[in-house]
């Protein structure tokens, strides 16, 4: 680790103050209507798309980011920028295909689509498998690097100054106490308010986020100057399109990841979908997924562009991990480190909390409501949806704190696991609502050959050279593809009346007739989204251009 960021009081000041808005704040918005299942699960529907997009996009980030993707920029360069960027793609095909279903259902949950398009066994297998994802993998690696944050602000001053803690005969390390204490500041009011207080917590966190997080990049650049000499001499740190054989970010897995893990995780998954579903209306679902977009394409500023100019500043640097920390001891004075922790704290504090409530929702809805009482009241469930919650929460400082005792890298092992369980489920997904020949039969069979594919891909290093996390999700995505279809085929077709109403048709492109008379002009939503489109495949035309200049 590097060496601790010193603090000033008046930077403690700036991170307790902030700790003490967001818990008010979610508190404040949560005061009506969370004692009921639509008003704790989906804010009673009433969420606008300035929320929408800023609380889509605190979900995707946590503190994690701003260790391990400035670090990853300082070892690959701007090719990480791909996977912000890609989300042109994945929104597309939220707002054009999923989202115009979803909304006008009014499903509570993904699961619940699965079985109304397939069966009851699809909706408990991506339940289950939700959830896992959701602890495991997210949650708690979340906490974990959050628990890393604070120690490298606060190291051994603090430490000395907390108490001695034994929990079954070990001594508590401050990281753990450090896990403890974001999942309880962050679980509390999620906990209590449900969807909308994790929503609008979201949206001054993300605010927090882009103020803090514009200081690095500013401040590096200003120290740097001109770098036009450091691009012409680290020309491979500017380019987006790597061979094939690159490890691990092959343009061959780079732009085709979005047929899996974007699919599933922005298009199919509940702790990002769940903030559509509580949408206003259809335009304000819409048009939240373009802000989200918007604000995908500056966030490279924030975790890429550190990342490059920390390699300029520090080529001798031992471990990329430690980049942006060490650009923070050097860049930022006094008083601001206190509001970059806070913006950080907010990334963690929206993603521990978008995924805390879309955990306890699925547990809820998709297995208490319907394996142990279907006859719930709107009490109970809420009730049982905060005990859910609570109980996810200490799953997910358990795990935490097992990963404080392993030394493979946290990204590799969220990575691994996102593009281990996302083919099967994008593709069921996919051709759920694109294709009404898709069967209960061929989605179940998709899900299991899909996980056996790759972990044979995974254990026995099948692709060779071409082994990569993201070529290894192509494959199981091509296989899945073909056993969804042939299985299909071979097996009779679905019920009419199953597949009734959620097959994708043209009506999708346009919003219900009475919010296209609402929304005209500038308020169109098809003209923000063209913006968006348009401005980054106006980015990737630059690195195709470049690409072309210095071939491999």
């Amino acid at each position: 680790m590097p060496q601790q960021v010193n603090l000033h009081a008046i930077d403690l000041v700036i991170f307790v103050a902030y700790m003490v808005a967001t818990m008010a704040l979610g508190f404040w918005v949560a005061r009506k209507g969370k004692n009921t299942a639509q008003g704790y699960f989906l804010g009673n529907k009433t969420i606008p798309w300035f929320v929408i997009g800023a609380s889509m996009v605190a979900a995707d980030i946590s503190s994690e980011q701003f260790i391990s993707n400035v670090g990853g920029a300082f070892k690959h360069g701007i090719v990480l920028a791909a996977g912000d960027w890609n989300a042109w793609i994945i929104y597309s095909l939220l707002i054009l295909v999923f989202l115009p279903y979803y909304v006008r259902t009014g499903v509570y949950t993904m699961p619940e689509f699965l079985e109304r398009r397939y069966n009851s066994t699809c909706r408990y297998i991506f339940a289950v498998a939700s959830i896992v994802g959701f602890v495991a993998a997210i949650n708690a690696g979340a906490l974990y690097s959050g628990g890393i944050m604070l120690d490298s602000f606060f190291g051994e001053d603090l430490a000395r100054m907390l108490p001695n803690i034994v929990l079954f005969g070990s001594p508590v390390s401050p990281v753990v106490m450090y896990i403890i204490f974001f999942a309880v500041t962050t679980g509390i009011y999620t906990i209590y308010g449900g969807l909308k207080s994790a929503a609008w917590t979201d949206l001054m966190q993300m605010v927090v986020l882009l103020v803090a997080g514009f200081l690095v990049p500013i401040l590096a650049l200003r120290h740097v100057g001109n770098i036009g000499e450091f691009i012409r001499q680290n020309p491979e740190h500017f380019q987006m399109i790597k061979p094939p054989t690159h490890k691990p970010f092959p343009v061959t897995g780079l732009f085709t990841g979005f047929l899996s893990v974007g699919i599933w995780y922005s298009c199919t998954s509940q702790h990002m979908v769940q903030r559509v579903l509580a949408a206003k209306n259809e335009w304000h679902a819409r048009v939240g997924v373009v802000c989200a977009g918007f604000l995908h394409i500056i966030l490279p500023f924030f975790f890429i562009v550190p990342g490059i100019i920390a390699f300029k500043m520090f080529p001798n640097l031992p471990h990329p991990d430690n980049a942006y920390l060490e650009l923070v001891k050097q860049l930022i004075p006094t008083g601001l480190k206190g509001l970059l922790l806070a913006g950080m704290a907010a990334a963690l504090m929206g993603h521990v909390a978008t995924v805390l409530n879309s955990a306890s929702t699925i547990i809820t809805i998709d297995l208490y409501k319907r394996l142990m009482k279907r006859d719930v009241t709107d009490a109970q469930q809420v009730r049982f949806g905060r005990w859910s919650g609570a109980a996810v929460l200490i799953a997910s400082i358990w795990i935490a704190i097992e990963y404080t005792k392993t030394t493979t890298p946290l990204f590799e092992k969220v990575q691994t696991v996102f593009f281990y369980i996302a083919p099967p489920f994008a593709v069921i997904f996919t051709l759920g609502i694109l294709w009404k020949r898709a069967n209960a039969t061929a989605a179940v069979v998709t899900i299991i050959s899909g996980f056996i594919v790759t972990w044979a891909l995974t254990e026995f290093e099948l692709l060779g050279k071409y082994n990569t996390y993201n070529h290894r999700a192509l494959c199981a995505w091509i296989f899945c593809m073909l056993t969804m279809a042939t299985v299909s085929l071979l097996t009779p077709p679905p019920p009419e009346e199953q597949i009734k109403g959620i097959i994708w048709n043209k009506s999708f492109l346009m919003l219900p007739p009475e919010e296209q008379k609402k929304y005209t002009g500038l308020k169109d939503w098809r003209i923000w989204w063209l913006l968006f489109v348009g401005i980054v495949l106006s980015i990737y035309g630059f690195f195709i251009w470049s690409r072309i200049r210095h071939p491999w």
